[in-house]
């Protein structure tokens, strides 16, 4: 990546204590730490990041209640994009709301648990969707509704 032509040193971008973070490849991270602790930050810089790296991959975001994405993880993502110099090659569209890959199309889509239903149908038309961050689970309400939403959700590889 670069900033302004500059080249970015994604460890200084990233800060410390986020390297595991970074290098894990299970299928299921989660991050604990309190107000300012980087946790969104990181999965933001993570998500653009590799997205520009896979040219198949999508992400979907989930939280609780899909309108309270507009002033958190969209703009974390919004802010990962600027943060990586790359805003030209990013479109930022509220309604609805997504972020695209200029270069390939891939998307980044937010949805809400509040509609759980509607989450088992979401799908993307170029690729894969292959990662789901799940902003805030503590507020998701049962293990069951988690396990409907991991089963429902396709993934790449």
């Amino acid at each position: 990546m670069a900033v302004k032509g500059t080249p970015v040193y994604l460890p200084a971008i990233v800060g410390g204590g986020y390297g595991e973070f970074w290098r894990c490849r299970k299928r299921y991270r989660v991050v604990k730490g309190g107000k300012g602790s980087k946790k969104s930050s990181t999965a933001a810089l993570w998500y653009i990041y590799h997205l520009m790296k896979y040219p198949e991959a999508n992400l979907l975001v989930v939280r609780r209640v899909g309108r309270t994405h507009q002033d958190s993880t969209f703009a974390q993502l919004k802010w990962a994009v600027r943060r990586l110099g790359v805003e030209g090659l990013w479109q930022a569209v509220e309604h609805p709301l997504e972020l695209r890959y200029r270069p390939t199309g891939q998307k980044i889509l937010f949805r809400g648990f509040d509609n759980a239903d509607k989450l088992a149908s979401t799908t993307v038309s170029r690729g894969y969707l292959c990662w789901v961050w799940v902003e805030e689970a503590f507020e998701i309400d049962s293990e069951a509704e988690f396990d409907r939403l991991d089963l429902s959700v396709p993934r790449g590889e």
